[in-house]
């Protein structure tokens, strides 16, 4: 059968307009595919010589071409006097198959949505917010991280910590957790050598020097780190600050390193003696 030149038109209209070439790409249709059907829809059944011929295709082309489509139920096979015809299944047979697709899609979308939160807590846990170098120097990256560091104070044997500068978090904006790290400390029988900025809140905090195992000493605000501490413990060295946007800390385990930074905290201390006296005889006269 040979098809009419009305026919042809429509055909090859069909094929190039967009809409189309997105349905059977829908269908996940190859482009010999959807020339083949629509072959079908305009000769009505055929065999596979008569469609090579027509669509320009390789027959061995064209059985592949059609065992797709078998496979997709848009064609449908019969023998007749022992010779293998196709014919297209009716259009609606698309719209069943698109409407398939579509709630294989939301399903899908459902189950990827619900993995895409499992990997995101993969990633959450892969997170590394504490690195450790060589078992020396640990890098800590954040407020958690910087709490742990905090935390991680009281666990060592030494019973005496330098400290200089005060972390502001801690201390003026979460008075609990502050508290809670102060008796947990005093607990555990650590005394704290502290030298900090000559503030109203730190005046406070020296006052209850006695209560919780400390001996502060003042020293002019601009000579002294705001929001950042430095503590020193044993052999470790301890540099933080956590404030909520910028919150990091580092920790060096090195004795020598440590033994300098004693030193220097010394002789600071010796200084902030000074800086007191001064102070008490400005306020005497």
């Amino acid at each position: 059968m040979a098809i009419s030149r009305e026919n042809y038109c429509v055909y090859w209209c069909c094929f190039y307009s967009d809409t189309m070439q997105v349905l059977f790409e829908r269908l996940k249709c190859s482009g010999t595919q959807a020339k083949l059907y629509l072959l079908l829809l305009e000769l009505g059944p055929s065999i596979a010589s008569m469609l090579s011929k027509r669509a320009r295709i390789k027959r061995v082309t064209v059985y592949g071409a059609l065992e797709g489509l078998l496979q997709k139920g848009l064609i449908e096979t019969f023998r007749k006097n022992n010779v293998s015809y196709y014919q297209a299944s009716d259009p609606e047979v698309i719209g069943n198959v698109l409407d398939m697709q579509f709630v294989q899609e939301q399903e899908f979308n459902q189950l990827a949505h619900k993995k895409i939160e499992e990997l995101k807590q993969v990633k959450k846990k892969g997170e590394k917010h504490i690195i450790e170098l060589k078992g020396v120097i640990r890098y800590y990256e954040g407020r958690q991280a910087v709490e742990t560091l905090i935390r991680e104070n009281l666990t060592t044997p030494d019973k005496l910590q330098y400290c200089i500068g005060m972390s502001g978090y801690y201390a003026l904006q979460d008075a609990g957790a502050w508290k809670e790290y102060i008796q947990s400390r005093v607990k555990n029988g650590m005394k704290v050598l502290s030298i900090q900025a000559d503030t109203s809140a730190n005046r406070s905090y020296k006052s209850r020097d006695h209560q919780e195992l400390r001996e502060t000493q003042l020293i002019p605000s601009n000579l002294c780190p705001d929001h950042a501490e430095l503590n020193i413990i044993g052999d470790r060295i301890v540099l933080f600050t956590d404030e909520r946007k910028e919150a990091l800390g580092i920790k060096i385990i090195n004795k020598t390193l440590a033994d300098v930074l004693k030193k220097l905290f010394e002789l600071a201390w010796d200084h902030s003696c000074e800086f007191q006296k001064k102070m008490k005889k400005k306020s005497s006269s």
